[in-house]
């Protein structure tokens, strides 16, 4: 089944301000492990953060001290807080707007598992980072579980929400490719990338409550333009579902972590690809 990159960007432009209130809480931790995970410092670099959404990676890296440019295909998620972030254009991860060995360093936040060819992403990245620059990229492990996502689902399910065609195409193609080390580590030398290393990391969120864990999944792509088309007292049942659903005690959340890192060790092939 083929990605539909458009339809993803349509979705994730739709999140708007649910993403801040549910995944953000695990987005912004996450982050700091991907920039922390860097083979380069990046005080002072020049570093594009591919797949910016509403800014957790951009926000990691300004505390790095990088100067940062962000891009991400949905354009409603660049525009979450604008005034406060760094300068951004909306960009096709496979086509950047910009030229060969633009950056110091490219950070791709859990994005290139939303693409189906995620070896052209990578290696685009690559292109528009100089030589002795940085790639880094994160993705989920195949481990990656929580009773929460199958209470979510199924209580959305009850007030007629089913997965859209991309999430399911999302779940048995793109994700697939990069749930393994040895998956990562393949999608990085198909992309020209020498000597990849990919860490596996199990990270605690167990401050997170119930109701933050039903947050997170209701601010995802796949849901939060759903939720928003119901009232308020609507909502306020769903999550009170999902909570009855998850049980009184659920397990606390830890997140399986993919985290490549490698360095850009020749010149990029090609000039300018991008669409403007």
């Amino acid at each position: 089944m083929s990605l539909p990159i458009a339809s993803v960007a349509a979705a994730y432009s739709a999140t708007g301000g649910a993403w801040q209130r549910g995944p953000g809480l695990i987005y912004d931790r996450l982050s700091d492990l991907v920039v922390d995970a860097s083979p380069m410092p990046l005080t002072e670099r020049l570093v594009l953060d591919l797949g910016a959404g509403t800014g957790a990676a951009s926000r990691a890296l300004a505390r790095a001290g990088s100067r940062v440019v962000a891009a991400d295909a949905a354009a409603g998620m660049l525009r979450a807080e604008q005034a406060s972030r760094p300068p951004a254009a909306v960009a096709d991860a496979h086509a950047l707007p910009f030229p060969a060995a633009s950056f110091d360093a490219v950070v791709a936040a859990f994005c290139l598992n939303h693409l189906t060819d995620p070896e052209a992403g990578l290696a685009e990245a690559a292109r528009v980072t100089r030589p002795g620059g940085a790639i880094v990229a994160s993705s989920y492990a195949e481990d990656d579980a929580h009773p929460v996502k199958e209470a979510v689902d199924a209580a959305a399910g009850e007030l007629g929400w089913f997965p859209p065609s991309w999430y399911g195409a999302l779940k048995t193609d793109a994700l697939t490719k990069l749930a393994r080390p040895e998956g990562v580590a393949a999608a990085a030398r198909a992309a020209g990338l020498g000597e990849p290393h990919v860490a596996h990391y199990l990270v605690d969120f167990a401050d997170l409550t119930a109701d933050d864990l039903v947050r997170w999944r209701l601010g995802l792509a796949q849901l939060a333009p759903f939720v928003a088309t119901l009232d308020a007292d609507t909502v306020a049942c769903l999550h009170a579902r999902a909570l009855e659903l998850l049980g009184p005690e659920p397990p606390p959340l830890c997140r399986s972590v993919l985290v490549l890192t490698a360095l850009v060790l020749r010149a990029p092939i090609g000039g300018h690809r991008g669409g403007g």
